[in-house]
């Protein structure tokens, strides 16, 4: 029912139209590489660690000029802390869209200069007449019943994106 004619075609379209679904996966670890804690923000973190285990073995009761102290400088350090991880927060989900925009846009390039550099390449030979699709289905190939590369991209990419939607979700 179905010949490749051409092999290499079907799986470098395949998997480029792959690589074009799950473009969002591969965002969060590469952003991740670009928006990990300061060396300011974990000094932070371990100075209020330190002073949360120091302020618990003070009585609040017997001390409590010392606890208050102690309360004050976490309440300072941990609102330092919350704004340098919101700017951080904010900073990672713009790289984060740049990511995915950079890399949607270079594997769409690569996608529509491949579609237009094999566009006469046949991809797959149907053994059956599809009349009236044939003529669709192989524009611009000249073998009859063929698939052209147009068509096998948009069919890959509608099947690949069917067959991860259950995962992407």
């Amino acid at each position: 029912m179905l010949e490749i004619i051409n092999g290499f075609l079907v799986v470098y379209f395949v998997i480029l139209c792959t690589l074009s679904a799950i473009v969002p996966i591969l965002v969060k670890p590469i952003a991740a590489c670009f928006s990990r804690p300061s060396s300011k923000e974990r000094s932070i973190l371990t100075e209020l660690i330190k002073l949360k285990a120091e302020q618990q073995k003070i009585s609040m009761k017997d001390e409590f000029a010392a606890y208050s102290k102690l309360q004050r400088k976490i309440n300072k350090l941990d609102s330092e802390l919350k704004e340098n991880s919101q700017s951080r927060l904010s900073k990672s989900l713009a790289i984060k869209g740049s990511i995915n925009i950079i890399l949607q846009v270079v594997v769409a390039l690569i996608i529509i200069i491949s579609v237009i550099w094999f566009r006469r390449e046949p991809i797959v030979a149907l053994n059956s007449n599809l009349f009236p699709f044939s003529t669709m289905l192989r524009y611009p190939s000249d073998m009859p019943n063929a698939i052209s590369t147009h068509v096998w991209v948009v069919i890959s990419n509608v099947s690949i994106r069917s067959l991860l939607k259950p995962i992407l979700s």
